[in-house]
Protein backbone atom coordinates (compact mmCIF):
# COMPACT_ATOMS: atom_id res chain seq x y z
CA UNK A 1 0.00 0.00 0.00
CA UNK A 2 2.82 2.38 0.89
CA UNK A 3 4.68 1.58 -2.33
CA UNK A 4 1.57 2.30 -4.34
CA UNK A 5 1.19 5.72 -2.72
CA UNK A 6 4.84 6.57 -3.40
CA UNK A 7 4.43 5.66 -7.08
CA UNK A 8 1.41 7.91 -7.44
CA UNK A 9 3.26 10.82 -5.78
CA UNK A 10 6.30 10.40 -8.07
CA UNK A 11 4.15 10.33 -11.19
CA UNK A 12 2.30 13.43 -10.10
CA UNK A 13 5.58 15.32 -9.56
CA UNK A 14 6.90 14.33 -12.99
CA UNK A 15 3.69 15.37 -14.75
CA UNK A 16 3.64 18.69 -12.91
CA UNK A 17 7.29 19.46 -13.72
CA UNK A 18 6.75 18.57 -17.41
CA UNK A 19 3.69 20.80 -17.62
CA UNK A 20 5.55 23.71 -16.03
CA UNK A 21 8.54 23.26 -18.36
CA UNK A 22 6.35 23.10 -21.47
CA UNK A 23 4.36 26.15 -20.37
CA UNK A 24 7.34 28.46 -19.88
CA UNK A 25 9.37 27.15 -22.86
CA UNK A 26 12.49 27.66 -20.81
CA UNK A 27 15.82 28.14 -22.72
CA UNK A 28 18.97 26.77 -21.22
CA UNK A 29 21.45 29.25 -22.79
CA UNK A 30 21.57 32.58 -24.64
CA UNK A 31 21.90 32.48 -28.45
CA UNK A 32 22.98 35.37 -30.63
CA UNK A 33 22.25 35.82 -34.36
CA UNK A 34 24.60 38.43 -35.81
CA UNK A 35 24.73 40.14 -39.25
CA UNK A 36 26.45 38.56 -42.27
CA UNK A 37 25.96 41.15 -45.04
CA UNK A 38 28.55 43.37 -46.73
CA UNK A 39 27.83 47.10 -46.88
CA UNK A 40 29.60 49.54 -49.23
CA UNK A 41 29.51 53.19 -48.18
CA UNK A 42 31.22 56.38 -49.23
CA UNK A 43 33.16 58.40 -46.67
CA UNK A 44 30.75 60.33 -44.41
CA UNK A 45 27.80 57.95 -44.94
CA UNK A 46 26.09 56.11 -42.06
CA UNK A 47 25.36 52.38 -41.84
CA UNK A 48 23.77 50.01 -39.32
CA UNK A 49 23.78 46.29 -38.44
CA UNK A 50 21.21 44.23 -36.47
CA UNK A 51 21.78 41.66 -33.73
CA UNK A 52 19.03 39.28 -32.53
CA UNK A 53 19.25 37.68 -29.04
CA UNK A 54 17.34 34.83 -27.38
CA UNK A 55 18.11 35.09 -23.67
CA UNK A 56 18.44 32.04 -21.45
CA UNK A 57 15.63 31.49 -18.97
CA UNK A 58 18.08 31.75 -16.08
CA UNK A 59 19.80 34.94 -17.32
CA UNK A 60 19.54 38.08 -15.24
CA UNK A 61 18.71 41.56 -16.41
CA UNK A 62 22.42 42.39 -16.40
CA UNK A 63 23.22 39.66 -18.89
CA UNK A 64 24.68 41.31 -22.01
CA UNK A 65 26.01 41.00 -25.53
CA UNK A 66 28.85 42.89 -27.23
CA UNK A 67 29.10 44.58 -30.61
CA UNK A 68 32.65 44.03 -31.79
CA UNK A 69 34.83 44.87 -34.81
CA UNK A 70 38.05 43.72 -36.45
CA UNK A 71 40.15 45.94 -38.72
CA UNK A 72 42.28 43.07 -39.97
CA UNK A 73 41.30 39.63 -41.22
CA UNK A 74 39.38 38.80 -38.02
CA UNK A 75 42.27 37.85 -35.77
CA UNK A 76 41.89 40.76 -33.35
CA UNK A 77 38.48 42.05 -32.23
CA UNK A 78 37.62 45.19 -30.33
CA UNK A 79 34.38 45.62 -28.34
CA UNK A 80 32.65 48.87 -29.28
CA UNK A 81 29.12 48.66 -27.75
CA UNK A 82 27.67 46.60 -24.88
CA UNK A 83 23.90 45.90 -24.66
CA UNK A 84 22.01 44.45 -21.64
CA UNK A 85 18.99 42.21 -21.35
CA UNK A 86 17.09 44.86 -19.42
CA UNK A 87 17.12 46.95 -22.64
CA UNK A 88 20.01 49.35 -22.41
CA UNK A 89 23.34 49.83 -24.26
CA UNK A 90 26.55 51.84 -23.86
CA UNK A 91 29.56 52.65 -26.04
CA UNK A 92 32.75 51.02 -24.82
CA UNK A 93 36.12 52.78 -24.58
CA UNK A 94 37.09 55.55 -26.99
CA UNK A 95 34.71 54.64 -29.78
CA UNK A 96 32.28 57.44 -29.01
CA UNK A 97 31.13 59.26 -31.14
CA UNK A 98 32.15 56.96 -34.02
CA UNK A 99 29.46 54.44 -32.96
CA UNK A 100 25.98 54.66 -31.51
CA UNK A 101 23.15 52.21 -30.93
CA UNK A 102 19.40 51.68 -30.98
CA UNK A 103 17.45 49.33 -28.71
CA UNK A 104 14.56 48.05 -30.80
CA UNK A 105 13.62 45.59 -28.03
CA UNK A 106 15.44 43.64 -25.36
CA UNK A 107 15.95 40.97 -28.05
CA UNK A 108 16.94 43.21 -31.00
CA UNK A 109 19.85 45.66 -30.83
CA UNK A 110 21.15 47.84 -33.65
CA UNK A 111 24.71 49.12 -34.07
CA UNK A 112 25.01 52.44 -35.95
CA UNK A 113 28.14 53.82 -37.65
CA UNK A 114 27.35 57.51 -37.61
CA UNK A 115 29.84 58.90 -40.14
CA UNK A 116 31.95 56.27 -41.85
CA UNK A 117 35.66 56.80 -42.48
CA UNK A 118 38.44 54.44 -43.43
CA UNK A 119 38.93 53.88 -39.68
CA UNK A 120 35.51 52.15 -39.48
CA UNK A 121 36.27 49.90 -42.43
CA UNK A 122 36.39 46.26 -41.29
CA UNK A 123 34.45 43.24 -39.96
CA UNK A 124 31.52 43.51 -37.52
CA UNK A 125 29.64 41.01 -35.37
CA UNK A 126 27.86 40.57 -32.05
CA UNK A 127 28.41 37.86 -29.42
CA UNK A 128 27.46 36.88 -25.87
CA UNK A 129 29.85 38.24 -23.25
CA UNK A 130 30.92 34.68 -22.34
CA UNK A 131 32.26 34.11 -25.89
CA UNK A 132 35.80 35.22 -26.55
CA UNK A 133 35.33 36.07 -30.26
CA UNK A 134 32.35 35.81 -32.64
CA UNK A 135 32.30 32.94 -35.05
CA UNK A 136 32.26 33.43 -38.83
CA UNK A 137 30.50 34.55 -40.96
CA UNK A 138 30.62 38.23 -40.14
CA UNK A 139 29.28 41.48 -41.54
CA UNK A 140 31.68 43.71 -43.43
CA UNK A 141 31.75 47.46 -43.84
CA UNK A 142 33.69 48.73 -46.88
CA UNK A 143 34.40 52.44 -47.03
CA UNK A 144 35.04 53.18 -50.70
CA UNK A 145 38.12 55.02 -51.91
CA UNK A 146 38.97 55.47 -55.61
CA UNK A 147 42.37 54.16 -56.72
CA UNK A 148 44.85 56.85 -57.62
CA UNK A 149 46.03 55.35 -60.88
CA UNK A 150 46.06 52.32 -63.19
CA UNK A 151 49.11 52.07 -65.44
CA UNK A 152 51.17 49.60 -67.50
CA UNK A 153 54.86 49.60 -66.66
CA UNK A 154 57.00 51.22 -69.35
CA UNK A 155 54.09 52.86 -71.19
CA UNK A 156 52.09 56.04 -70.77
CA UNK A 157 48.33 55.88 -70.27
CA UNK A 158 48.00 55.57 -74.07
CA UNK A 159 51.04 53.88 -75.59
CA UNK A 160 51.96 51.79 -78.62
CA UNK A 161 54.06 48.71 -79.20
CA UNK A 162 55.21 46.57 -82.13
CA UNK A 163 55.51 42.82 -81.65
CA UNK A 164 55.92 39.77 -83.82
CA UNK A 165 53.09 37.29 -84.03
CA UNK A 166 53.68 34.10 -82.11
CA UNK A 167 56.32 35.61 -79.83
CA UNK A 168 55.48 35.62 -76.11
CA UNK A 169 55.24 39.09 -74.54
CA UNK A 170 54.94 40.24 -70.89
CA UNK A 171 53.28 43.37 -69.50
CA UNK A 172 52.73 44.50 -65.90
CA UNK A 173 49.75 46.62 -64.79
CA UNK A 174 49.44 48.33 -61.38
CA UNK A 175 46.68 50.09 -59.44
CA UNK A 176 47.60 52.13 -56.36
CA UNK A 177 45.94 53.40 -53.16
CA UNK A 178 42.37 52.22 -53.34
CA UNK A 179 39.72 50.59 -51.15
CA UNK A 180 38.72 47.96 -51.86
CA UNK A 181 41.72 46.68 -53.77
CA UNK A 182 41.12 46.93 -57.53
CA UNK A 183 40.58 43.84 -59.66
CA UNK A 184 42.74 44.24 -62.78
CA UNK A 185 41.23 42.96 -66.05
CA UNK A 186 43.16 42.51 -69.34
CA UNK A 187 41.59 42.65 -72.82
CA UNK A 188 42.86 42.67 -76.41
CA UNK A 189 40.16 44.19 -78.59
CA UNK A 190 36.92 42.72 -77.22
CA UNK A 191 38.56 39.51 -75.99
CA UNK A 192 39.12 39.00 -72.26
CA UNK A 193 42.62 37.55 -71.69
CA UNK A 194 42.76 38.00 -67.89
CA UNK A 195 43.28 34.25 -67.53
CA UNK A 196 46.81 34.76 -68.90
CA UNK A 197 47.70 37.04 -65.97
CA UNK A 198 48.75 36.66 -62.32
CA UNK A 199 47.43 39.17 -59.69
CA UNK A 200 48.62 40.13 -56.21
CA UNK A 201 47.36 42.64 -53.59
CA UNK A 202 49.29 44.51 -50.88
CA UNK A 203 48.82 47.38 -48.47
CA UNK A 204 49.73 50.78 -49.77
CA UNK A 205 53.08 51.93 -48.49
CA UNK A 206 51.78 55.38 -47.60
CA UNK A 207 48.40 54.36 -46.05
CA UNK A 208 47.85 50.92 -44.62
CA UNK A 209 44.09 51.41 -44.90
CA UNK A 210 44.43 51.40 -48.72
CA UNK A 211 45.55 48.69 -51.12
CA UNK A 212 47.68 48.28 -54.25
CA UNK A 213 47.17 45.63 -56.92
CA UNK A 214 49.69 44.25 -59.40
CA UNK A 215 48.95 42.07 -62.44
CA UNK A 216 51.45 40.51 -64.87
CA UNK A 217 50.21 39.38 -68.32
CA UNK A 218 52.08 36.81 -70.41
CA UNK A 219 50.60 36.44 -73.88
CA UNK A 220 51.46 35.53 -77.49
CA UNK A 221 49.74 37.79 -80.01
CA UNK A 222 48.56 36.64 -83.43
CA UNK A 223 47.65 38.23 -86.76
CA UNK A 224 44.07 38.96 -85.69
CA UNK A 225 45.40 41.17 -82.85
CA UNK A 226 47.05 43.58 -85.26
CA UNK A 227 45.65 47.09 -84.78
CA UNK A 228 43.78 46.20 -81.57
CA UNK A 229 44.17 47.88 -78.15
CA UNK A 230 45.70 46.02 -75.22
CA UNK A 231 43.89 47.38 -72.12
CA UNK A 232 44.29 47.03 -68.36
CA UNK A 233 41.23 48.10 -66.35
CA UNK A 234 40.90 48.49 -62.59
CA UNK A 235 37.45 47.61 -61.19
CA UNK A 236 36.47 48.33 -57.56
CA UNK A 237 32.69 48.92 -57.22
CA UNK A 238 29.74 49.91 -59.38
CA UNK A 239 29.65 53.34 -57.78
CA UNK A 240 33.31 54.06 -58.62
CA UNK A 241 34.69 54.91 -62.06
CA UNK A 242 36.86 52.38 -63.86
CA UNK A 243 40.37 53.57 -64.48
CA UNK A 244 42.47 52.01 -67.24
CA UNK A 245 45.57 52.16 -69.40
CA UNK A 246 46.00 50.92 -72.99
CA UNK A 247 48.59 50.11 -75.63
CA UNK A 248 47.94 50.28 -79.38
CA UNK A 249 49.33 47.00 -80.67
CA UNK A 250 51.03 46.53 -84.03
CA UNK A 251 51.51 42.85 -84.70
CA UNK A 252 53.87 41.98 -87.54
CA UNK A 253 53.29 38.60 -89.09
CA UNK A 254 54.20 36.51 -92.11
CA UNK A 255 51.68 36.37 -94.97
CA UNK A 256 48.48 34.48 -94.29
CA UNK A 257 47.05 32.98 -97.51
CA UNK A 258 43.28 33.06 -97.35
CA UNK A 259 42.46 31.24 -100.59
CA UNK A 260 43.42 30.47 -104.21
CA UNK A 261 40.70 30.97 -106.78
CA UNK A 262 40.09 30.77 -110.54
CA UNK A 263 39.54 34.09 -112.25
CA UNK A 264 39.02 32.72 -115.76
CA UNK A 265 39.03 29.33 -117.43
CA UNK A 266 39.74 29.78 -121.11
CA UNK A 267 38.74 27.51 -123.95
CA UNK A 268 42.32 27.22 -125.16
CA UNK A 269 43.77 25.33 -122.17
CA UNK A 270 44.71 28.55 -120.34
CA UNK A 271 43.56 29.34 -116.79
CA UNK A 272 44.07 32.52 -114.76
CA UNK A 273 44.35 32.02 -110.98
CA UNK A 274 44.65 34.42 -108.05
CA UNK A 275 46.33 34.10 -104.62
CA UNK A 276 44.74 36.21 -101.83
CA UNK A 277 46.87 36.85 -98.73
CA UNK A 278 47.40 39.41 -95.96
CA UNK A 279 50.49 40.31 -93.98
CA UNK A 280 52.21 42.96 -91.87
CA UNK A 281 54.26 44.47 -93.39
CA UNK A 282 51.94 44.17 -96.35
CA UNK A 283 54.69 44.14 -98.98
CA UNK A 284 54.17 40.62 -100.32
CA UNK A 285 55.82 38.80 -103.19
CA UNK A 286 54.12 35.81 -104.81
CA UNK A 287 55.52 32.77 -106.59
CA UNK A 288 53.58 29.99 -108.35
CA UNK A 289 54.23 26.38 -109.27
CA UNK A 290 52.18 24.17 -111.58
CA UNK A 291 52.55 20.82 -109.84
CA UNK A 292 51.63 18.93 -113.02
CA UNK A 293 54.43 20.16 -115.27
CA UNK A 294 56.64 22.13 -112.79
CA UNK A 295 55.95 25.40 -114.58
CA UNK A 296 56.50 28.48 -112.40
CA UNK A 297 55.26 32.03 -112.32
CA UNK A 298 55.01 35.14 -110.14
CA UNK A 299 52.58 37.85 -109.19
CA UNK A 300 49.33 37.96 -107.31
CA UNK A 301 47.60 36.50 -110.39
CA UNK A 302 49.09 33.95 -112.79
CA UNK A 303 48.01 32.51 -116.14
CA UNK A 304 48.53 28.76 -116.28
CA UNK A 305 49.11 27.46 -119.80
CA UNK A 306 48.90 23.96 -121.27
CA UNK A 307 46.22 22.86 -118.83
CA UNK A 308 45.40 19.15 -119.19
CA UNK A 309 42.10 18.05 -120.64
CA UNK A 310 40.89 16.63 -117.34
CA UNK A 311 39.47 20.07 -116.47
CA UNK A 312 41.44 20.57 -113.26
CA UNK A 313 44.78 22.10 -112.24
CA UNK A 314 47.11 21.55 -109.28
CA UNK A 315 49.00 24.71 -108.24
CA UNK A 316 50.96 26.03 -105.25
CA UNK A 317 51.12 29.70 -104.19
CA UNK A 318 53.92 30.98 -101.93
CA UNK A 319 53.63 34.46 -100.31
CA UNK A 320 56.65 36.12 -98.70
CA UNK A 321 57.33 39.31 -96.72
CA UNK A 322 60.08 40.50 -94.34
CA UNK A 323 58.71 38.38 -91.49
CA UNK A 324 58.50 35.05 -93.30
CA UNK A 325 56.90 32.95 -96.01
CA UNK A 326 53.71 30.92 -96.31
CA UNK A 327 52.59 28.56 -99.09
CA UNK A 328 49.32 26.90 -100.00
CA UNK A 329 48.67 24.05 -102.47
CA UNK A 330 45.28 23.76 -104.14
CA UNK A 331 43.58 21.58 -106.76
CA UNK A 332 41.04 23.56 -108.77
CA UNK A 333 38.35 22.20 -111.09
CA UNK A 334 36.83 23.83 -114.13
CA UNK A 335 33.67 25.72 -113.15
CA UNK A 336 30.35 24.43 -114.45
CA UNK A 337 29.54 27.93 -115.76
CA UNK A 338 32.80 29.18 -117.34
CA UNK A 339 33.33 32.89 -117.78
CA UNK A 340 32.35 34.40 -121.09
CA UNK A 341 35.72 36.03 -121.72
CA UNK A 342 38.26 33.66 -123.18
CA UNK A 343 41.96 33.96 -122.55
CA UNK A 344 43.76 34.27 -125.88
CA UNK A 345 47.44 34.65 -126.63
CA UNK A 346 48.65 38.09 -127.65
CA UNK A 347 47.85 38.36 -131.37
CA UNK A 348 50.78 38.40 -133.78
CA UNK A 349 51.02 41.29 -136.21
CA UNK A 350 49.11 40.39 -139.34
CA UNK A 351 46.67 38.04 -137.62
CA UNK A 352 43.04 38.95 -138.01
CA UNK A 353 41.48 40.58 -134.98
CA UNK A 354 39.32 38.24 -132.91
CA UNK A 355 35.67 38.54 -133.73
CA UNK A 356 33.12 39.39 -131.08
CA UNK A 357 29.77 37.69 -131.37
CA UNK A 358 26.59 39.48 -130.55
CA UNK A 359 25.18 38.64 -127.22
CA UNK A 360 21.66 37.26 -127.26
CA UNK A 361 19.13 36.49 -124.64
CA UNK A 362 20.31 33.62 -122.44
CA UNK A 363 18.16 30.89 -120.91
CA UNK A 364 17.23 32.99 -117.88
CA UNK A 365 16.19 35.87 -120.12
CA UNK A 366 13.98 33.57 -122.24
CA UNK A 367 12.32 32.09 -119.16
CA UNK A 368 11.64 35.56 -117.74
CA UNK A 369 10.10 36.81 -120.99
CA UNK A 370 7.94 33.68 -121.28
CA UNK A 371 6.65 34.01 -117.73
CA UNK A 372 5.85 37.70 -118.25
CA UNK A 373 3.98 36.97 -121.51
CA UNK A 374 1.99 34.19 -119.83
CA UNK A 375 0.97 36.51 -117.00
CA UNK A 376 -0.17 39.19 -119.46
CA UNK A 377 -2.26 36.68 -121.46
CA UNK A 378 -3.83 35.36 -118.25
CA UNK A 379 -4.76 38.87 -117.15
CA UNK A 380 -6.37 39.60 -120.54
CA UNK A 381 -8.41 36.36 -120.40
CA UNK A 382 -9.63 37.13 -116.88
CA UNK A 383 -10.56 40.70 -117.94
CA UNK A 384 -12.53 39.51 -120.97
CA UNK A 385 -14.33 36.89 -118.89
CA UNK A 386 -15.26 39.53 -116.33
CA UNK A 387 -16.63 41.85 -119.05
CA UNK A 388 -18.68 38.98 -120.55
CA UNK A 389 -20.17 37.98 -117.19
CA UNK A 390 -20.92 41.61 -116.34
CA UNK A 391 -22.88 42.06 -119.57
CA UNK A 392 -24.77 38.82 -119.00
CA UNK A 393 -25.72 40.02 -115.52
CA UNK A 394 -26.93 43.38 -116.83
CA UNK A 395 -29.03 41.69 -119.54
CA UNK A 396 -30.56 39.40 -116.92
CA UNK A 397 -31.49 42.40 -114.81
CA UNK A 398 -32.94 44.17 -117.87
CA UNK A 399 -35.11 41.34 -119.25
CA UNK A 400 -35.82 39.40 -116.09
CA UNK A 401 -34.89 35.90 -115.08
CA UNK A 402 -37.47 34.21 -117.42
CA UNK A 403 -35.47 34.98 -120.56
CA UNK A 404 -38.10 37.35 -122.03
CA UNK A 405 -36.89 39.85 -124.59
CA UNK A 406 -38.86 42.76 -123.18
CA UNK A 407 -38.29 44.90 -120.11
CA UNK A 408 -40.85 44.70 -117.35
CA UNK A 409 -42.23 48.08 -116.31
CA UNK A 410 -41.42 49.32 -112.80
CA UNK A 411 -45.08 48.91 -111.81
CA UNK A 412 -46.52 46.10 -113.88
CA UNK A 413 -50.12 46.61 -114.84
CA UNK A 414 -52.50 43.77 -114.01
CA UNK A 415 -51.93 40.99 -116.48
CA UNK A 416 -55.63 40.22 -116.78
CA UNK A 417 -56.96 43.64 -117.91
CA UNK A 418 -59.33 43.05 -120.80
CA UNK A 419 -61.70 45.29 -122.75
CA UNK A 420 -64.64 44.61 -125.03
CA UNK A 421 -66.57 46.91 -127.34
CA UNK A 422 -70.13 46.61 -128.62
CA UNK A 423 -71.22 49.30 -130.98
CA UNK A 424 -70.37 52.60 -129.32
CA UNK A 425 -70.36 51.19 -125.82
CA UNK A 426 -67.09 50.27 -124.00
CA UNK A 427 -67.45 47.84 -121.14
CA UNK A 428 -64.74 47.91 -118.47
CA UNK A 429 -64.64 45.28 -115.72
CA UNK A 430 -64.74 46.50 -112.20
CA UNK A 431 -62.17 45.54 -109.60
CA UNK A 432 -62.99 42.22 -107.97
CA UNK A 433 -61.38 40.18 -105.24
CA UNK A 434 -61.00 37.40 -107.79
CA UNK A 435 -59.21 39.04 -110.72
CA UNK A 436 -59.43 35.87 -112.78
CA UNK A 437 -63.17 36.48 -113.41
CA UNK A 438 -62.40 39.46 -115.59
CA UNK A 439 -61.23 37.19 -118.36
CA UNK A 440 -64.62 35.52 -118.77
CA UNK A 441 -66.60 38.35 -120.40
CA UNK A 442 -64.01 39.85 -122.70
CA UNK A 443 -62.95 37.06 -124.98
CA UNK A 444 -63.24 39.18 -128.09
CA UNK A 445 -60.84 41.76 -126.73
CA UNK A 446 -58.38 39.13 -125.57
CA UNK A 447 -58.43 37.24 -128.85
CA UNK A 448 -57.78 40.41 -130.75
CA UNK A 449 -54.71 41.38 -128.77
CA UNK A 450 -53.18 37.95 -128.19
CA UNK A 451 -52.00 37.83 -131.80
CA UNK A 452 -50.39 41.25 -131.54
CA UNK A 453 -48.73 40.28 -128.28
CA UNK A 454 -47.28 37.07 -129.73
CA UNK A 455 -46.00 38.75 -132.89
CA UNK A 456 -44.18 41.70 -131.32
CA UNK A 457 -40.74 41.59 -129.68
CA UNK A 458 -41.11 44.90 -127.89
CA UNK A 459 -44.45 43.87 -126.31
CA UNK A 460 -45.79 47.39 -126.78
CA UNK A 461 -49.11 48.64 -128.15
CA UNK A 462 -48.43 51.88 -129.90
CA UNK A 463 -51.90 52.21 -131.47
CA UNK A 464 -55.36 51.99 -129.85
CA UNK A 465 -58.07 49.46 -130.92
CA UNK A 466 -59.93 50.02 -134.17
CA UNK A 467 -63.10 50.91 -132.29
CA UNK A 468 -61.31 54.02 -131.01
CA UNK A 469 -60.41 55.38 -134.43
CA UNK A 470 -63.15 57.91 -133.93
CA UNK A 471 -62.81 60.61 -131.33
CA UNK A 472 -65.22 59.60 -128.61
CA UNK A 473 -66.27 61.90 -125.88
CA UNK A 474 -66.72 60.69 -122.37
CA UNK A 475 -69.47 61.98 -120.17
CA UNK A 476 -68.71 59.71 -117.25
CA UNK A 477 -66.31 60.43 -114.44
CA UNK A 478 -62.87 58.79 -114.58
CA UNK A 479 -62.83 55.08 -113.87
CA UNK A 480 -59.81 53.05 -112.94
CA UNK A 481 -59.39 50.47 -115.68
CA UNK A 482 -57.54 48.12 -113.36
CA UNK A 483 -54.04 49.02 -114.56
CA UNK A 484 -53.48 51.94 -112.16
CA UNK A 485 -54.04 54.64 -114.81
CA UNK A 486 -57.52 56.31 -114.42
CA UNK A 487 -59.25 58.44 -117.03
CA UNK A 488 -59.41 62.15 -116.22
CA UNK A 489 -62.57 64.16 -115.70
CA UNK A 490 -64.29 66.03 -118.52
CA UNK A 491 -61.89 65.24 -121.34
CA UNK A 492 -62.62 67.21 -124.46
CA UNK A 493 -61.25 64.50 -126.70
CA UNK A 494 -59.30 61.28 -126.16
CA UNK A 495 -55.58 61.29 -126.88
CA UNK A 496 -54.07 58.08 -128.16
CA UNK A 497 -50.54 59.29 -128.64
CA UNK A 498 -47.72 56.77 -128.40
CA UNK A 499 -45.34 56.67 -125.45
CA UNK A 500 -42.05 54.83 -125.08
CA UNK A 501 -42.85 54.10 -121.43
CA UNK A 502 -45.98 53.88 -119.38
CA UNK A 503 -46.63 57.08 -117.47
CA UNK A 504 -49.50 58.95 -115.94
CA UNK A 505 -50.73 62.03 -117.67
CA UNK A 506 -50.49 65.27 -115.77
CA UNK A 507 -53.65 66.36 -114.04
CA UNK A 508 -56.12 67.97 -116.45
CA UNK A 509 -54.70 66.20 -119.50
CA UNK A 510 -57.36 64.11 -121.27
CA UNK A 511 -56.69 60.88 -123.05
CA UNK A 512 -56.30 57.14 -122.65
CA UNK A 513 -52.78 55.76 -122.93
CA UNK A 514 -52.04 52.21 -124.06
CA UNK A 515 -48.33 51.62 -123.59
CA UNK A 516 -46.47 48.63 -122.20
CA UNK A 517 -49.72 46.76 -121.59
CA UNK A 518 -48.83 43.31 -120.26
CA UNK A 519 -51.80 41.03 -120.80
CA UNK A 520 -50.17 38.18 -118.88
CA UNK A 521 -51.17 34.56 -119.50
CA UNK A 522 -53.71 33.64 -122.14
CA UNK A 523 -57.31 33.57 -120.93
CA UNK A 524 -57.51 29.96 -122.05
CA UNK A 525 -55.34 29.16 -119.01
CA UNK A 526 -58.15 30.20 -116.69
CA UNK A 527 -61.30 28.26 -115.93
CA UNK A 528 -64.63 30.18 -115.85
CA UNK A 529 -65.74 31.06 -112.37
CA UNK A 530 -69.17 32.47 -113.23
CA UNK A 531 -70.07 36.07 -113.87
CA UNK A 532 -68.85 38.42 -111.18
CA UNK A 533 -68.20 41.58 -113.15
CA UNK A 534 -69.69 45.07 -112.99
CA UNK A 535 -69.95 47.17 -116.11
CA UNK A 536 -69.64 50.84 -116.66
CA UNK A 537 -71.19 52.23 -119.82
CA UNK A 538 -69.44 55.15 -121.49
CA UNK A 539 -71.13 56.78 -124.43
CA UNK A 540 -68.59 58.55 -126.58
CA UNK A 541 -69.72 61.65 -128.46
CA UNK A 542 -68.23 62.15 -131.83
CA UNK A 543 -66.89 65.66 -132.15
Amino acid sequence: MILRNLSVIAATVLITWSAVFNTCHCQSETTVDGPTNTAYVSPGDSESFNCSVSWAATSSDLDSIYWTRSTDDGTVWDDVVQCYKLGDCEVVGDFDPMYSYEVVSNELFKLIITSATLDEDGLYDCHHFDDANPAAPHAQLVVLDQVDDVSIDGFPSVGSDIVNAGEEQSYTCRSTAGNPAASLIWTIGDVDITSHSVNSTSENTNDDRLYDTESTLTYSFNASDDGEDLRCRGFQHDSLAIRSSRIEMTVEYAPVIHYIDILEWGDNYMVEVECVASANPDSISYSWTNNENSATGSGKTWTVEDVNQDNFIDVTCEATNSIGSTELRKELSKPFDPTTRSLTPTPVVGDPAPSTGSSGCDTGCIIGVSVAAGIIVLVIIVLLLWIFLSRQKKQGEKYGSGGSNHKQPPHTAPADVEMATTGHTTKIPSVSDDADNRYNDYANYSDRYDDRYDNTSAHRYDQPPDEYSQSPRYDEPPIDEGDGYPNYSNPSSPNYSSYDRRQQAPPGTPGLHYTDLDLGPSPQDYQPQGPATEYATITPTIV
